[in-house]
Order: structure tokens, then sequence, then C-alpha cells
């Protein structure tokens, strides 16, 4: 079956706004790739991009937050790097600012629906990443619903995949079903100054039940926390509910709900979320904005990232748009 992207871009440039400011806008883009890689092996992900958009319109500092592999990262700074903005502005004046954007890239399969793969590798510098040359993503499980894997594998000179390791799983017989349909994969192999070399990689896959008819949606946007203070000190700070504090998890996949409870005076909420980088938290190790979904509730769920700690937060936003006071952070750690 042909595949084709269907949907390459999620609403979610945003800048996080105040009385006086206004945040960046698209005014013109072009469409990442769908690269061939990823099509012969019917890909469905999600890219998120870091971007600060200058006084005059150009991005700048494009940096991926999470990526997806499949030549599709390199794809979509390629074609960010083509956007053009109306700068934000402060005070009527143009200012450069932070933006996150989040690809959403979607493949005309059935079989793969609701579907969001991810193939990374650990590359030495110097080594270009293998290529998918010959195979596919596992289809869904039978009988359908929620379920997630991650699979740690070497890919030989010769271009094989060995060394199956199970790292997580919730349903082994449809990963048992993948393993061996891994098996028979082809790579194009990593390569140093013109000669093959080992290397390893993981690939996640994790498949998202889809909410019943009745159910509604989330509403929920990915934003920029910017400035980093308070707007409106007038609005009291949420208190969180769960998870506590220095909570623990073992399960996967990492698909973290957050609730607190309701600021009087708050028209909706940021829920802010970071995770933590050879000791340190990457915001504030890359120097880069908080990244925040914006949600009409009290509550709200998210997949984390990886086997590690993090942290999240909330912000009460009023009826202007000005955040108001951040309840404390609270950490966690997920240990697989």
């Amino acid at each position: 079956m042909a595949l084709r992207l269907i949907a390459a871009l999620a609403p979610a440039v945003f800048l996080a706004q105040s009385f006086g400011t206004r945040p960046p806008h698209v005014t013109s883009r072009t469409e990442p790739s769908y690269t061939e890689e990823a099509r012969r092996a019917g890909v469905n992900t999600t890219i998120v991009v870091s971007v600060m958009v200058s006084e005059d319109g150009l991005p700048q500092d494009i940096k991926i937050v999470r990526g997806a592999g499949f030549g599709l990262d390199e794809m979509v700074v390629r074609a960010l790097e083509t956007w053009r903005f109306q700068p934000g502005t402060k005070d009527g004046k143009a200012v450069r600012a932070p933006a996150n954007v989040e690809f959403n890239i979607r493949a005309l399969d059935k079989t793969h629906a609701g579907q969001t793969a991810r193939l990374n590798f650990s590359l030495p510098a110097g080594v270009e990443r293998p290529e998918l040359t010959n195979g596919k993503i596992p289809s869904n499980p039978d009988p359908p619903g929620a379920a997630a894997f991650r699979v740690r594998f070497t890919v030989s000179p010769d271009g094989h995949p060995r060394n199956f390791q199970v790292l997580e799983t919730n349903n082994p017989d449809w990963t048992d079903r993948a393993l061996r349909e891994m098996a028979d994969w082809r790579f194009k192999p990593a390569m140093r100054e013109g000669q093959p070399e080992e290397v390893n990689g993981i690939l996640e896959l994790t498949l998202r039940q889809r909410a019943p008819e009745n159910r509604p949606a989330l509403s929920r946007r990915l934003v920029t926390i910017s400035p980093p203070e308070p707007q409106d000190t007038s609005l009291p700070a949420p208190k969180p509910i769960s998870p506590v504090d220095q909570a623990i998890f073992s399960g996967f996949p990492r698909h973290l709900t957050c609730k607190w409870e309701a600021s009087p005076g708050a028209v909706s909420y940021l829920l802010e979320w970071d995770y933590m980088d050879r000791g340190t938290w990457h915001a504030e190790s890359e120097g880069i904005r908080g990244a925040a979904y914006e949600v009409n509730g009290t509550e709200t769920a998210f997949d984390f990232i990886g086997a590690q700690p993090g942290r999240w937060r909330v912000w009460p936003v009023n009826s202007s748009g000005q955040r108001g006071n951040p309840s404390e952070w609270r950490t966690f750690r997920y240990l697989q």
C-alpha cells in the first residue's frame, strides 16, 4: 500500500502571551518531506522542535527537543529553516522570542494507525547513522489496544540487525512478533570515513488506543513559558494533587497523568514539564524556555521521554492570557 504524509504540522507554535506582548505568527512555511526510508517502513511519529524567532521574523537556534529518526529529524529542521514569521512584539516593538513547533507525521496505512515510532542510534563522533533499507514497522497488535515496547539491538557492518534485547514491554506477544519481523530488517550500515561500523540502536513503538467517541478530547497546545515570571501575581498558585512529589514509576509506556486543584480566577492552566539530563534539568542546561501544555481543566496526561528523573508544575492563566503564580515543582522518576 502506498504511503504518504497526511499531516505535517500540529497547530503548536505559541508563545505564552501577556499584556502588551504578542507571540510570533507563521506567515509562510514549507512542509517537511516524508523520507523514502520512513515511507518504506510506514512510520507514524511526532517530532518536537524549539526555535528562536528573530526580530526580523527569521528562525534561529533550531533544536530537536524530541526526535524520531528515519531521516525525519533532518527534514523537519530543513523545512523549518525556510519558514518566515511575523515576529513577536512587546509594547509594539519587535522582539526575539522563543517558540516550540510540533510536527505530527502520519501515513495512510490502517495497520499502523495510532502508532508513534522512534528509531535512534548511539553514534560516535564522525559516524553516519544506518539507514533502514528493507523492513517495515510492526503492524498493530491483534486484538488492538494500548501497547508499547522498547527494543535495543545492534546493526552489524554487513547491515544485519543482531543482539536484540527487550528493554520494556506491556504486550509480550506483540513484542515477540515484532522481534521476528525485525530480524529480517536490512540496513545500509553506519559509516565512518567510508568504512562500515557496528552501532547500537533503540526502537521505541507506542500504540495509543483511541478515546471513545463520546469522550471529549483534551484541549491542549504546546507553548513556551516566556517570560519565566508571573504576570498576574494576584492569581494564586494551584495546589498539585497527583502524582506526589518524588514519585517513582516502573510501568511502561510512560504515560503520566497530572492533577491539581483549581486556582480561583484562572480560566486555563499551563502544565510545564522538564527532564534531567546528565545531572541537570534540560531547559536550564540548554538555556531554553520551559515547555508546557495549555490545558482547559485541572488534569492532563502526556508521554514522558525516558527512564530518568522529571519534574512538573502548573501555572494558572487569567482571562487576559496572563500567567499567575506557579505551583511548586514536583519531581518524579521512571525506572524503565
